[in-house]
């Protein structure tokens, strides 16, 4: 295939006054930029790309498209499907607000993307990452500005058997997936991701262990309740139903048992996942990190997943409460220096073996206070559901793709779109974002000047702009001192000025203004200084 696309032409409007800023500083000789030295704003024209090769476009995907307060959601499920999960969803947000009011600063949409058909859940697992085949149904995946929740509606159980130690307690090698709950535990990553410095992934898993057995509906909330490890589940119930038909049957229960062995099993609390099973040894429990194979295929009987929801548990609401101010004392420890047991023993007043035999005796026996709340849940209005456009499906897409490690597969979702006629602004700055992370600053800067002439709100696009502004004045200073000419100075403070205005609020680009003043040769005035201070406020780390 041959063909020329040629670029639509975006003409810029003139910048507006920011209140309070004052762009045309002081220079060093006391003067003030002239009104002749601003930057000029040409006609942006877009590049032009040129398919030489003989491979064709990947055909368009259907996906349906929806927003709903702080997400923006591409599925290919039946509308019913996703209707009914976003429903529940809703409700759930409000039950876990109630119980778990965890402070999170303003972010950018988070991406929901399900998959149903197509096999495509597997393309958006993380490059690079230990995740076990067939262990995962759910992904969060995030970096300082773009998150994304992927959850394979797809798959209805999960093969358990994998390398590592974590086979189940039962004889089931089959688990069944409940997709509310996969949904359910990723938003409690992502939660816990933007409450500020990411926690250890113990506190992760244990807490979103102890969310995803949360009971609620529109009317009453219990957390923090443990099952009774004797408690058989719904689909063990239905297991020996069937192997006593089969025995009336004259069917020995032996070939009864075997021939129902591969019957899926269902996610079971600690007490009854770890009552026969030895602990992972703690220095080996704390150190985990969040890409380790224990961490990605937490599901099933996952011995470290287990032990994490039943540690948490503990200190949260066993024990009478005596070691909630031991663990977050531990926490704020461990924001500063690396895990150890003189550390934990420091905080816990004990030491490792000592608290593993403290968390075997908990596991047997758990003695805890829940909690039960009477409420009115509201129900979530209906979910609006439309066919997505192109420019969105390659957008999404290809943000999940860059936040797993797909850089090539995110080209090819970024770009498609782009050939075929499409000019979302928030495609051109998703595009410009990418061409500057592989290094292609000339294209870069021209999908990000099309963007921000149509007002995009997307702060890494300014940040990013900036940033190629920057790097130019570093190259070709406009003084014969090394430094910024008061027109390179504003040229780079233009975007970042704007950045600071959306959501989220990036360190960068407070960083970046500081390094843009340092190498400037006009001084800061009393409004650009309120805004470096500003920026000490709001990241004082």
């Amino acid at each position: 295939m041959n063909s020329t696309i040629h670029p639509a032409l975006y003409r810029a409007p003139r910048p507006a006054l920011v209140a309070g800023l004052a762009f045309l500083a002081w220079v060093v000789t006391g003067q003030r930029v002239t009104a002749q030295e601003q930057p000029a704003r040409p006609t942006i024209e877009l590049p032009k790309l040129v398919v030489t090769d003989n491979r064709e476009l990947p055909p368009p995907e259907s996906w349906r498209y929806a927003e709903i307060p702080g997400f923006e959601i591409l599925t290919n499920a039946s509308d019913r499907s996703t209707q009914q999960l976003l429903r529940d969803f809703g409700v759930f947000r409000q039950a876990l607000g109630l119980m778990l009011p965890v402070p999170t600063g303003a972010s950018a949409p988070t991406k929901l993307i399900l998959c149903d058909h197509g096999n495509k859940f597997e393309g958006f697992i993380p490059s690079g990452k230990s995740t076990v085949e067939g262990q995962c149904a759910s992904l969060f995946l995030t970096n300082r500005e773009q998150s994304a929740i992927i959850i394979d509606l797809g798959t209805k159980t999960l093969n358990l058997v994998t390398p590592v130690e974590q086979a189940p307690a039962t004889d089931a090698q089959l688990l069944s997936v409940d997709h509310n709950q996969q949904l359910y535990r990723e938003y409690v990553h992502f939660l816990l991701s933007r409450s500020g410095a990411r926690p250890p992934v113990w506190l992760e898993e244990g807490m979103a262990q102890i969310v995803m057995a949360m009971k609620f509906d529109k009317n009453s909330i219990v957390f923090g309740e443990v099952e009774d490890p004797s408690t058989i589940s719904a689909l063990a119930g239905q297991k020996m139903q069937l192997i006593e038909l089969l025995k009336l049957g004259g069917i020995s229960g032996a070939e009864a048992d075997y021939s129902l062995s591969d019957a899926p099993s269902e996610e079971r609390d600690f007490s009854a996942a770890l009552g026969h099973r030895a602990l992972v040894p703690l220095q080996e429990f704390f150190t985990l990190s969040h890409d380790s194979p224990e961490a990605l295929n937490p599901l099933g009987d996952n011995r470290w997943a287990k032990q994490a929801y039943a540690f948490v548990h503990m200190c949260l609401y066993g024990r009478d409460g005596r070691y909630q101010k031991p663990l977050a004392l531990f926490l704020r420890r461990l924001s500063k220096e690396p895990p150890s047991e003189a550390l934990f023993t420091d905080c816990f007043k004990m030491s490792y073996k000592g608290m593993l035999d403290e968390l075997r005796g908990y596991i047997n026996v758990t003695d805890y206070k829940h909690i039960e709340a009477h409420v009115k849940l509201a129900e979530s209005p209906p979910l609006v559901l439309r066919d997505a456009t192109q420019a969105e499906v390659g957008r999404i897409k290809g943000e999940a793709f860059m936040l797993g490690g797909h850089p090539e597969k995110a080209r090819v979702e970024f770009i498609t779109p782009y050939i075929r006629g499409e000019r979302d602004p928030r495609l051109l700055a998703s595009l410009g974002i990418f061409e500057h992370t592989v290094g292609e600053d000339n294209y870069a800067g021209k999908f990000l000047n099309a963007a921000i002439a149509a007002k995009v709100e997307r702060p890494e696009a300014y940040l990013t702009l900036a940033q190629i502004r920057y790097a130019e004045a570093m190259a070709k200073p406009g003084t014969t001192d090394g430094d910024f000419s008061p027109m390179q100075t504003t040229q780079v403070l233009e975007p970042l000025l704007t950045a600071r205005q959306q959501t989220p609020r990036l360190q960068a680009v407070y960083e970046l203004i500081a390094d843009t003043w340092a190498h400037s040769s006009a001084n800061p005035k009393k409004e650009d200084v309120a805004v470096l201070v500003e920026g000490v406020r709001l990241f004082p780390t």
